[in-house]
C-alpha cells in the first residue's frame, strides 16, 4: 500500500492467475472504499467503468476478458502531492502471449504502462506504455522515482523508471511527455525506441505469433522490483541489473482460459531445436549500474559473481549500499564505484538497506534473506546463491564490534543418492529426463525451485538415499503431508513419479559435477 494524502492506495496481483488489474483507494480513517480504477478493460457486454476503459478496449481483440486481461498493479506507485497525481505501474497480460489473449493484435492498453491518476477520484490523466502489446511478461511495476532534472538548460519535473524490458525511461511527470530512453543492458526484443514518442522498435525476431522464440531479457527482466536509488549529489541513478538473460517463449496452441492454476499459456511439452540453444546460452551477468539519466549513459558499473542483487541505498556521504544473492553486503563510493567495505551476511539479500541516526550515531540496517519467487528461479550457472530464512542486520558508523552471522543452508555441493528404482529415458538434446522435467515444471517447481534449486524450502538435490527410498510414498501417498508436502496420487502415476525422481537425481548429479569442476 501507499499513502496519497488522506487515502491508502493499493493494487492487486496475480496476472498469471487470470485476473483483471485494478487500483483501490480507501479512506485513511474509516477504511471506506473511495474509488477503484481498473487498468485493463473487462467484458464489453457489461459496460465500461470509464471513458478510459472504453478507449482501452479498442486496443484489444477477441474475447480478451475471458483470460482476465492482467495488468495488475502489484508494486510500483508513487504520489506527487503538488500535482495531486498518483503514478501507478502496471503488469503483464493474462495470458502472457498476445496471440492467445488478443488474437487480432493491438497495444492492449494499459498493460505494461505508467498511469497518472488523479489521487482524489482515480481518473486517468495520462499514460505511457513501455511495452505495447506485451508478449514477454515485461511488466512496468518496477519502482519509479520523482526528481527534478536540468534538461536542455531548463528544470523539468520528471518521473524515472527502469522496467523489466531493459530501457531506462525519463518522462515529464506533469504531462506524460516522453523525454528520453536508452537500453541499460543487452536486449534482443527491441532495437531501440522512437526518438519522438518513446515507442519501442520491436525486433521481428522476438515475435513470431504462436511460434517459439528466444528473447532477451527473460521474464524476470533486466531490472525487477528491487529498489534503485538516486543521488542528487552525483546526479546518478544506481540500478541492480541482470544482463544477458534469455528465455524460450513457446505459446501453447491448446491453451484455454482458466484451465489450470496458472495463466501463462506456455507449452511445457515443447522439445524443438530452440531448447538446446536456450540451455547453451552464455551465462548472464549481474551488476550494479550507475546511470546518468540526463545523458542516458553509464557512469560506472560493478560486475558481480552472481546474477541477482538486492535493492540499493544512496547516502549523502557519497556511499552506495547494496546486498547480493550470495550474501555479500557492500558499500561503494557513489561517484566512481570503488568498493570500500563488505560483509558476509550469511544469506542472500533482496531488500534495500535503510539508514537512520539515534543520538550521535548513524546506523545502516538491512533485512537479509533469500527466498520468495526469486529464491525459486535461480538455476545453476547464475553464481553461488545463499538461500535462508530472514534476519535483520544493523551496522553503526565507526563501530568496531564483530558481528557473527553464520550461513544458512547446506555446506558444500549435494552428494547424489541414486535410488535403484528410479529410471527414465534421457533426452539427448538436453541431457535430462524429458518427461521428468516437464512433470517437475508442471507440479513441483513453484515450491522446490526452477531446475530443483530451492530457497528456504527443502532443496531436493540434497535428498538422502532414505528419502529417495520413500519417494513415491511421499509424492503420491502423502507420507509427509503433516510437514506441508501434499499428496499427488490423483495427479501422478507411479511411472510419472519415478520420472520426476530421476530428474531430481540428475540435477543433484549435475550440481555435484559443476562443483567439482569449480574446485
Amino acid at each position: 500500500p501507499r499513502l496519497a494524502g488522506d487515502l491508502v492506495v493499493i493494487g492487486n496481483g496475480g496476472a498469471e492467475l487470470g485476473v483483471r488489474g485494478y487500483v483501490s483507494a480507501y479512506d485513511i480513517d474509516t477504511g471506506e472504499l473511495v474509488w477503484r480504477t481498473y487498468t485493463v478493460p473487462g467484458d464489453p457486454a457489461k459496460g465500461f467503468e470509464s471513458e478510459a476503459m472504453e478507449r482501452a478496449a479498442e486496443s484489444w481483440s477477441g474475447e480478451y476478458w475471458r483470460g482476465g486481461g492482467g495488468g495488475t498493479a502489484w508494486d510500483a506507485m508513487v504520489y506527487d502531492p503538488a500535482l495531486n497525481l498518483l503514478y501507478v505501474g502496471t503488469g503483464n497480460g493474462a495470458p502472457w502471449y498476445r496471440s492467445l489473449r488478443s488474437p487480432g493484435g493491438g497495444d492492449n492498453l494499459y498493460l505494461a504502462s505508467i498511469l497518472a491518476l488523479k489521487a482524489s477520484d482515480g481518473e486517468l490523466v495520462w499514460h505511457f506504455q513501455t511495452t505495447p502489446g506485451d508478449h514477454w511478461d515485461f511488466t512496468a511495476t518496477q519502482p519509479m522515482m520523482l526528481a527534478e532534472l536540468i534538461i536542455d538548460d531548463a528544470p523539468r519535473r520528471v518521473i524515472m523508471q527502469a522496467p523489466k524490458n531493459g530501457f531506462f525511461y525519463v518522462l515529464d511527470r506533469v504531462t506524460g511527455e516522453f523525454i528520453s530512453a536508452e537500453a541499460i543492458a543487452n536486449i534482443s526484443w527491441a532495437t531501440g525506441v522512437d526518438a519522438e514518442t518513446g515507442r519501442p522498435i520491436e525486433a521481428p525476431s522476438a515475435f513470431a505469433g504462436m511460434e517459439p522464440v528466444l528473447v532477451s531479457p527473460d521474464p524476470t527482466g533486466v531490472h525487477n522490483w528491487y529498489p534503485m536509488a538516486y543521488s542528487p549529489d552525483t546526479g546518478l541513478v544506481y540500478i541492480p541489473v541482470r544482463d544477458g538473460t534469455v528465455f524460450l517463449h513457446r505459446p501453447d496452441p491448446n491453451w484455454k482460459p482458466d484451465d489450470s492454476h496458472r495463466n501463462e499459456g506456455i507449452d511445457r511439452t515443447y522439445d524443438g531445436p530452440l531448447l538446446k540453444e536456450w540451455f547453451g546460452a552464455p551465462p548472464p551477468v549481474g551488476r550494479l549500474l550507475a546511470w546518468n539519466p540526463i545523458a542516458q549513459a553509464a557512469a560506472w558499473k560493478v560486475d558481480f559473481p552472481v546474477l541477482d542483487s538486492g535493492g540499493v541505498l544512496a547516502t549523502a556521504g557519497n556511499l552506495v549500499f547494496q546486498g547480493r544473492s550470495d550474501g555479500i553486503f557492500a558499500a561503494y563510493r557513489a561517484n566512481d564505484g570503488e568498493l570500500l567495505w563488505e560483509f558476509d551476511a550469511g544469506t542472500g539479500i533482496m531488500a534495500a538497506p535503510v539508514t537512520f541516526s539515534v543520538g550521535n550515531t548513524q546506523y545502516v540496517t538491512v533485512m537479509a534473506g533469500w527466498g520468495g519467487v526469486m529464491g525459486l528461479i535461480n538455476p545453476p550457472g547464475h553464481g553461488p546463491v545463499k538461500p535462508g530464512y530472514g534476519r535483520i542486520l544493523t551496522f553503526a558508523l565507526d563501530a568496531d564490534e564483530i558481528l557473527d552471522a553464520p550461513s544458512f543452508g547446506y555446506d558444500g555441493p549435494p552428494v547424489p543418492a541414486r535410488a535403484s528404482n528410479a529410471s527414465a529415458e534421457v533426452d539427448p538434446a538436453t541431457g535430462v529426463p524429458k518427461q521428468g522435467q516437464v512433470l517437475y515444471d508442471t507440479h513441483c517447481y513453484s515450491c522446490h525451485g526452477v531446475r530443483v534449486v530451492a530457497g528456504p524450502i527443502k532443496d531436493l538435490r540434497y535428498a538422502t538415499a532414505a528419502v529417495h527410498g520413500q519417494f513415491e510414498a511421499i509424492v503420491r501417498g502423502g507420507a509427509r503431508e503433516a510437514l506441508g508436502m501434499p499428496a499427488f496420487g490423483d495427479l501422478l502415476t507411479s511411472e510419472q513419479a519415478r520420472s520426476i525422481q530421476e530428474y531430481v537425481l540428475s540435477r543433484a548429479e549435475e550440481s555435484a559435477a559443476m562443483a567439482s569442476v569449480d574446485e
